[in-house]
């Protein structure tokens, strides 16, 4: 199995940093532009427009989605790497205490 190469607090700053960049995504909302879509006199305009804001929206949300998911998998992990470094540790003092 491999090594993670990072320490827990890379994992929580990268879990940090994809929350961080999903600010500006959740704010996706592409409505008025589709509601303005009639005005563009074309009906195929208007319906490829209206497609276009809804796949977009969709597609952001779903990319916020699976963002979120592993932004949450790498802050379990952050937990994890801590949780079993810090039982290294106490079992290490353990062995140094009953050698000492």
């Amino acid at each position: 199995m491999g090594d993670l190469g990072v320490g827990p607090g890379v994992l929580k700053k990268g879990a940090s940093g994809i929350l961080e960049c999903l600010t500006s995504v959740e704010k996706v909302d592409l409505k008025d532009p589709a509601g303005q879509a009639p005005s563009l006199g074309e009906q195929s305009a208007a319906d490829a427009l209206t497609a276009f804001c809804a796949t977009w929206e969709l597609g952001a949300g779903l990319l916020a989605d699976c963002a979120a998911t592993l932004a949450e998998g790498l802050n379990s992990a952050n937990g994890d790497f801590t949780e079993t470094d810090e039982a290294i540790r106490d079992a290490v003092n353990s062995v140094k205490s009953d050698l000492g």
